[in-house]
């Protein structure tokens, strides 16, 4: 486990020439990923806050998580000049340094340093501790059974490969439901384990072929090739267990959470219902593809899989830096990685072609038999739980549902820039409970007669339940893009209006492969999908295109999945289009809500490339991904348009060649139309208030 450290001064320790009141107060404490900073962009998450006694106390202060667990204590505090060397005991120290009114530190423990950073900025009122708030009210399974631990076994598969598997049993004659977690990370899951056997489940953890004391060669990990039969295989094995009722359950978050889709898909008989968090969604719609292009970002994850147990901390490697190598094949090599295989199988697929289809939880979904809860939150990069619940709501008869978005992102609440109130964290296991109590346990606790859909609204910062999705209340409503000829930056003549479009018919930029227009994400977290800040890189990138709306004058609600079309001509054979939505506040500064991406190659599908006919006009129809969101009185709307989201999408070499196993690319010249035949907008999903 991860220590923490307080930063924090007393009457008898004092920097130079700061009064030792300074510290006297309240803090925010934010936090980076490595221990040292690193080329490119790095997030700093609000994580905790802290509290500093003054000097008339015996008490240094405090550190707290956003959650109310305490951090860690100082114990004595020497400082020279703007340097601070802050004990915790004989193992713990923190080395940090006044940075204007803000503290940045680094701890050790044993001498080695911790891959986290430490900032502390002053806020005016106490922290307040986030409880996890109830989406559903119903009573649930109490924590009332004691447990036992089984050692790790080994289940066989009907083709003679062996899982290595964890069972965590409640005491007592049962029978008892089962919640199964099928992993890529790790079978032995005690802090899990303990609670689902607590509450009356026998909880089974098991890890995918290639993973720690499981069959399978390392090499061949990735594709999760084998797991549609390993599901159904793995939820008959746990349905036969001493104790069992016969009935299983499964859960998972992230590639977790796609696991249990494809256990779903093959449709075992004693699979009685599933619950995924987050879950991935299909090869090309996230990872490692999104809309058909590379991520490079993903060679954080290719590495830390690379090993059967995840021994790599990736923290400290250089991603930022070595990002920009070329070529993108070779990018694992160039961190240190040495030969990853599944990387090497995902570029050599660069296109939707059968090996996708095959890999792909959509492909299968007709054979979904069993009620499905899914749930994320709108800043989750996965993408998975709105995308399944859309393929399974096609289905004719599709089985029971339900869809619960939260504001969170893929690591939960603390990533997201804001506050959102005290209803903005909820905890996935209480409903998953009160899910399989009903489904496995078979009691009458009302879940499949509540509406269908929960959204925590942003803005309204309240949960809100619907009848369906999309929102048949909700008006497409579109917004154009247009200008003066001079949309180049924020400081431009960009407009954003539902009024059709009017001025210059068209804008140009320039997008320089070696310059891409940037996209902020901390290389080191896997965090795709943030509020991040992008004022200054809508004032600074001339590669960029900005439409601004003007002050909104009432409340606007936008709920559901978002579009946007382009007309747009380049002067090479290939090239990219990116767009995205922004919440522009009363102080200028701009957050991110929502980006999308179209790979020119593939604008007539993305399992063909069609190469552009140079200056040739084409339509693109982009997904904007989804939100739930009031934009407030005062805030304005905010399209940017540009070639580029680097690093999160790979960046085209402008060549129609190979962008992931070339080296050499070209500057394009690109011309973005706004006129009344070329109307270039962004469709959104208004909600009636």
């Amino acid at each position: 486990m991860i220590a923490f450290l307080v930063l924090a001064l007393t009457a008898s320790a004092f920097v130079a020439d700061r009064p030792a009141a300074t510290l006297a107060g309240e803090w925010d404490v934010y936090i980076a990923l490595s221990a040292r900073p690193h080329a490119g962009f790095e997030g700093w998450r609000r994580m905790g806050f802290a509290h500093f006694a003054g000097t008339d106390s015996g008490s240094v202060g405090w550190l707290r998580r956003r959650t109310g667990q305490p951090m860690l204590n100082v114990t004595s505090v020497s400082a020279s000049g703007d340097s601070v060397l802050l004990t915790q005991d004989e193992r713990v120290i923190m080395r940090a340094a006044w940075h204007g009114d803000t503290l940045v530190g680094v701890q050790y423990v044993s001498g080695r340093p911790l891959d986290r950073r430490f900032r502390l900025v002053r806020r005016a009122t106490p922290g307040v501790v986030e409880q996890d708030y109830q989406v559903w009210k119903m009573p649930a399974s109490d924590s009332q059974y004691a447990v036992t631990i089984d050692s790790s076994t080994l289940m066989p598969t009907r083709d003679g490969a062996t899982l290595e598997t964890y069972i965590v049993r409640p005491v007592g004659p049962g029978p008892f439901g089962v919640v199964m977690q099928r992993s890529p990370y790790r079978a032995t899951n005690p802090g899990a384990g303990r609670w689902w056997a607590s509450r009356g489940y026998i909880y089974v953890g098991q890890l995918t072929r290639g993973r720690g004391k499981s069959s399978g060669d390392v090499a061949d990990f990735g594709d999760y090739s084998t797991d549609i039969q390993d599901g159904y295989d793995a939820v008959e094995w746990a349905a036969r267990l001493p104790g069992a009722n016969g009935k299983v359950g499964l859960i998972g978050h992230s590639d977790e959470g796609r696991l249990a889709w494809f256990a779903a898909v093959s449709a075992p008989p004693h699979l009685a219902a599933i619950s995924p968090t987050a879950a991935t969604s299909d090869p090309w719609r996230i990872v490692p593809y999104a809309a058909m292009a590379f991520g490079p970002i993903n060679v954080d994850w290719a590495c830390l899989m690379r090993e059967r147990n995840m021994a790599t901390n990736t923290a400290e490697l250089d991603i930022g830096e070595a990002i920009t190598h070329l070529p993108l094949s070779t990018l694992p090599q160039r961190l240190g990685c040495g030969d990853v295989p599944l990387w090497d199988r995902w570029i050599a697929h660069p296109t939707l072609d059968t090996y996708w289809r095959e890999h792909a939880v959509t492909t299968y979904m007709d054979k979904l038999k069993v009620p499905v809860l899914s749930m994320a939150g709108w800043h989750d990069d996965s993408r998975g739980p709105l995308d399944y619940t859309d393929a399974m709501l096609r289905l004719p008869n599709h089985p029971a549902w339900h869809l619960v978005m939260g504001t969170h992102a893929h690591k939960g609440v603390d990533y997201v820039a804001g506050d959102f109130g005290p209803e903005a964290r909820y905890a996935y296991r209480d409903l998953q409970l009160r899910w399989f109590d009903h489904y496995l346990l078979g009691k009458d606790n009302g879940v499949d007669r509540l509406p269908p859909v929960d959204i925590f609204v942003q803005g309204d910062n309240k949960w809100r339940t619907e009848n369906e999705w999309p929102l048949k209340r909700a008006r497409a409503t579109k917004w154009y893009v247009s200008s003066g000829g001079r949309a180049q930056t924020s400081a431009g003549n960009g407009v954003l209006d539902t009024l059709p479009p009017r001025g210059a018919v068209a804008d140009t930029f320039t997008y320089d492969p070696g310059d891409p227009t940037p996209y902020l994400i901390d290389s080191r977290e896997l965090e795709e999908s943030l509020n991040e800040d992008y004022t200054a890189l809508n004032a600074t990138r001339h590669d960029a295109l900005v439409f601004t709306s003007k002050p909104l004058t009432r409340p606007l609600e936008v709920t559901g999945e978002m579009s946007a079309t382009l007309w747009a001509a380049s002067d090479r054979r290939d090239t990219d289009w990116a767009i995205m939505l922004l919440d522009v506040f009363p102080d200028g500064h701009a957050e991110r809500v929502q980006d999308g991406f179209a790979r020119a190659r593939f604008r007539k599908g993305m399992d063909r490339e069609v190469p552009l006919v140079p200056g040739q006009v084409e339509r693109y129809d982009i997904d904007l991904w989804f939100t739930s969101m009031v934009f407030q009185p005062g805030h304005r709307l905010r399209v940017s348009i540009s070639s580029a989201l680097f690093p999160k999408y790979d960046r085209n070499l402008n060549t129609g060649g190979n962008n992931e196993r070339d080296s050499t690319f070209v500057v394009a010249h690109q011309r973005l139309l706004h006129d009344a035949g070329h109307p270039t907008h962004v469709v959104l999903p208004v909600v009636p208030r």
